[in-house]
């Protein structure tokens, strides 16, 4: 069950370790590149003259943006005078950075700003996730994914619509699946619960699955009530935060067609203090969450 304690958690801290993703490898990678860089006090634009590039592919790099090429790797590392085993590291880290993700097979309807997340989110240690439109991704049944899809990108039925239910679904899996999964916060606007997705028998499969999920222990969902005094300007915003030698914690942040993310330590802290105002001032809690979604519920059984 989920009734634990409302306590804001760390920002920062350590867990498990846990093997690296491609995607995670990357930026573990221009993590270090860029921490040893600045250690020997070079700029961006000298490395980039080491490997015969642009600046803005120094930044690419360094940012987890473009592949890494392994000559340029094995160049920096020349220049930066590591030792064997940072070059070692170095090293494993570009094999696996530049290894395939399990949801290339899906690239063509996943958004390229959305790869990053549905990366990394499974491999966090802790996720918590607001939402105010509609049902958290990670938690939708295939009806209400299907007409979200349908309705918002108005695909027609077919290939293109069931691939991307079978990207939500798979995510999903290796979220919750897998042996530890994260510990997961989900905030929910309870304007989502009004706003009706396709009938009233999809809205109620996908309460049930909400409250479904509520009850799974490491999974939090509460509900923040439209008479809340705190109010964000984000309609779905994310933070991940991973365990020691993993990337470092971020905050993502949807917008209509495009995302942001957010690394660096002070712009984290910013944003997450949003949300933590939004967890522990303005949502309400476990069971009188519980007892909304229980009311959304009869209220679409009843329709």
């Amino acid at each position: 069950m989920s009734h634990q304690p409302d306590n804001p958690v760390p920002l920062f801290g350590s867990g498990p370790r846990r093997s690296l993703n491609p995607t995670a490898a990357g930026i573990v990678l221009g993590t270090e590149l860029r921490r040893m860089r600045a250690e020997r006090r070079l700029t961006a634009t000298r490395a980039a003259t080491l490997i015969n590039a642009s600046v803005s592919k120094v930044s690419r790099l360094e940012r987890a943006e473009s592949p890494p090429d392994p000559r340029d790797i094995e160049i920096l590392a020349d220049a930066y005078g590591v030792n064997p085993a940072e070059r070692a590291q170095l090293r494993s880290l570009t094999r696996r950075a530049r290894e395939p993700e399990w949801f290339d097979r899906y690239t063509d309807c996943a958004a390229s700003w959305m790869q990053r997340l549905i990366a990394l989110e499974s491999d966090a240690v802790y996720y918590c996730a607001y939402e105010a439109r509609l049902a958290p991704g990670l938690l939708q049944t295939p009806e209400y994914a299907r007409q979200i899809i349908s309705d918002g990108l108005r695909l027609s039925e077919g290939d293109r619509v069931e691939q991307r239910v079978l990207l939500r679904q798979e995510r999903q899996r290796r979220f919750f699946g897998q042996p530890a999964p994260p510990v997961a916060r989900f905030l929910l606007d309870e304007s989502v619960l009004h706003r009706q997705v396709g009938t009233p028998a999809v809205m109620a499969g996908q309460l049930r699955k909400l409250l479904e999920y509520s009850d799974r222990p490491g999974v939090t969902l509460l509900v923040v009530p439209l008479n809340s005094s705190v109010v964000s300007n984000h309609g779905s915003m994310a933070h991940l935060r991973f365990a020691s030698g993993g990337p470092p914690a971020m905050v993502f942040i949807e917008g209509d067609d495009d995302a942001m993310y957010y690394v660096k330590p002070d712009e984290v802290e910013r944003r997450v203090e949003v949300m933590l105002r939004l967890s522990h001032e303005a949502a309400v809690p476990w069971r009188d969450s519980r007892a909304i979604l229980l009311d959304a519920l009869k209220r679409y059984e009843d329709g």
